[in-house]
């Protein structure tokens, strides 16, 4: 199939249902997932669709991310999983005993409790997921409460805005929705969960971005910061990687 009749196929989808899934596509027409984004981004710049995690948005449907539609984090848990692992497992390794860190909420943070429950160390978090997978741990927990958002199963709000300004965290570990590594932006998809990561980042000494390939180019509706405020982004390696990355890319095989 040419580029030409690809393209006219995805916008043929997008305008028949609004959204479209990379996945979804390369399975339908029997290509590569790297051709369909390639396409998607292509169709962007020309200001046709929005591309966003995994798939893309009809023009003037940016709205439907905030509604049902979107994936429920406990289901989100299985895409990539064994990427997001191997990158928790890599940036576990900067913990020492005795420290105190930061887990953040999103999928993208949850397998760095299966090491760290085990060690010495205090963890605060505000991250529903990540206390469902607790099993008598080590670790000192320390969990924020607050007003529970159930679309990103965490807590959020006034309160746990308050309770976490009272910590100082050696390390703070933060997922995203979305990286432009060419603007270098990342972003989130909603406003409460950009003031938590601002908050921990300001009280940490240490800030880390943790995101799979798939992130990168992916734009939000929410700036969060600019990624050289972060002392290392771990992402997993992929022939999807733009040819240049900033310095502070950490790549896991």
């Amino acid at each position: 199939m040419l580029s030409t009749e690809r393209k006219l196929y995805l916008l043929n989808r997008l305008d028949r249902d609004g959204t479209i899934h990379v996945k979804e596509i390369a399975r339908e027409l029997n290509i590569s997932e790297t051709t369909i984004r390639r396409d998607l981004m292509e169709l962007e710049q020309e200001k046709r669709i929005t591309r966003v995690y995994g798939g893309a948005l009809k023009a003037g449907y940016e709205h439907i991310l905030s509604e049902s539609k979107e994936a429920a984090m406990t289901d989100r848990m299985h895409i990539n999983f064994d990427i997001k692992k191997r990158i928790c497992q890599k940036a576990s390794e900067l913990v020492k005993d005795g420290e105190c860190i930061f887990l953040d909420g999103g999928t993208s943070i949850v397998p760095m409790i299966d090491d760290l429950a085990k060690r010495p160390v205090t963890i605060v978090t505000h991250n529903h997921l990540i206390m469902q997978r607790l099993h008598n741990p080590l670790a000192q927990i320390i969990f924020i409460g607050g007003d529970y958002n159930r679309k990103y199963t965490m807590s959020e709000g006034p309160m746990a805005e308050g309770m976490l300004r009272l910590y100082h965290f050696d390390r703070a570990f933060i997922g995203c929705a979305g990286v432009d590594v060419e603007t270098k932006k990342s972003f989130t998809a909603e406003m409460g969960t950009r003031e938590l990561k601002k908050i921990a980042m300001e009280n940490a000494r240490c800030s880390y971005l943790l995101i799979d390939h798939e992130k990168l180019k992916i734009k939000g509706f929410c700036k969060f910061t600019d990624i050289d405020t972060f002392e290392q982004i771990f992402c997993d390696m992929s022939d999807d990687l733009p040819q240049e990355l900033p310095d502070n890319f950490v790549l896991v095989k």
